[in-house]
C-alpha cells in the first residue's frame, strides 16, 4: 500500500509539473490594459462595430441650469465646434473663438461678431471634450484604476492641443465613461470641475450619455442631453470666423 502511495503522489507531481508551464505561459499571453486597450474597448462599448471613420460629426441639444431654450451644438471632428445659444452664435475653428452671431444688447442696440478673448479659447476644447471623449482623437495616460461608486474604473488623463486637460473614468466592466474631472487651464495644481454621468441614451445603437451631473449654483444638478444626431454632415462654412476680427 505504501508503495502505491508512493507511486501515486509520484503521478501527479509530475501532472502537476506538465500543467504549470502550461498556465504560465497562458498568463503571460494575456494582454496588458494599455491606455490604447482601453480606448478600443470604450469605442465598442459606445459605438458597437463602426469604425472610427463612421463618426464624422454630431449634433445635441443640451439644456442646462434650468433653462428652456436648448444650447445647439455641432461638433465636426476632431475640432470644430458651432454652439447656437439664445444670446448669440458662438463658433470655435480649432483654433480660435468667436462671437458670429448676437442678439442685441439690454439697451436693444446691436452687436456684431467678436473675437472671444484668447485666454478662454482653450475651454472649447473642453467644450468638444464634454461632447465626444477626447481620448478617440487626442493621446491619452492610463493613470491607473480608481473607484467611482463602488466600481473599478480605468483613469484616462487628455492634454488637450491649447492647454486643458480633461481625465475620464472608464467603468471597468461596461467601457463607459461614467466620471470627469476638468482643469480648464491645465495647471499645476488646479482646481478641477467635477461631473458625473449616470444614464444613457440609445442613438441607433450608439451609447450617448443623457446628460450629466454637476454642482451648479444651487447646489448638484443635472443637465440633459436630446434630439442627439451622429453625422450631420455640416458645412465648413458653419464653423468660419468672420474674417478681420482681432
Amino acid at each position: 500500500m505504501e508503495r502505491a502511495m508512493r507511486v501515486i503522489g509520484a503521478l501527479l507531481s509530475l501532472a502537476l509539473l506538465c500543467v504549470a508551464p502550461v498556465t504560465v505561459s497562458a498568463q503571460r499571453e494575456q494582454p496588458a490594459v494599455t491606455a490604447e486597450v482601453v480606448v478600443a474597448r470604450a469605442w465598442t462599448a459606445m459605438f458597437g462595430d463602426r469604425k472610427d471613420h463612421d463618426i464624422r460629426s454630431l449634433y445635441v441639444e443640451g439644456r442646462f441650469h434650468g433653462k428652456d431654450t436648448p444650447s445647439r451644438m455641432t461638433l465636426k471632428r476632431p475640432n470644430l465646434f458651432r454652439n447656437e445659444v439664445a444670446s448669440g452664435v458662438l463658433v470655435f475653428d480649432g483654433r480660435r473663438a468667436a462671437w458670429v452671431e448676437r442678439a442685441p444688447d439690454e439697451a436693444g442696440k446691436p452687436r456684431g461678431p467678436e473675437l472671444i478673448e484668447p485666454a478662454s479659447w482653450r475651454h472649447f476644447e473642453v467644450d468638444i471634450a464634454l461632447l465626444f471623449p477626447a481620448f478617440f482623437d487626442h493621446p491619452a495616460e492610463l493613470r491607473g484604476i480608481e473607484k467611482v461608486n463602488g466600481a473599478d474604473a480605468y483613469v484616462l488623463q487628455v492634454a488637450l492641443p491649447l492647454g486643458s486637460r480633461v481625465t475620464y473614468f472608464v467603468d471597468a466592466t461596461s467601457y463607459l465613461v461614467v466620471r470627469r474631472l476638468v482643469s480648464w487651464d491645465g495647471g499645476a495644481d488646479p482646481t478641477l470641475w467635477e461631473n458625473v454621468i449616470d444614464g444613457w441614451l440609445d442613438v441607433g445603437g450608439i451609447r450617448f450619455p443623457d446628460g450629466y451631473v454637476f454642482e451648479g449654483r444651487q447646489g448638484r444638478e443635472k443637465g440633459t442631453y436630446a434630439n442627439v444626431r451622429f453625422n450631420v454632415e455640416p458645412a465648413d462654412e458653419l464653423f468660419v470666423i468672420p474674417a478681420g476680427l482681432e
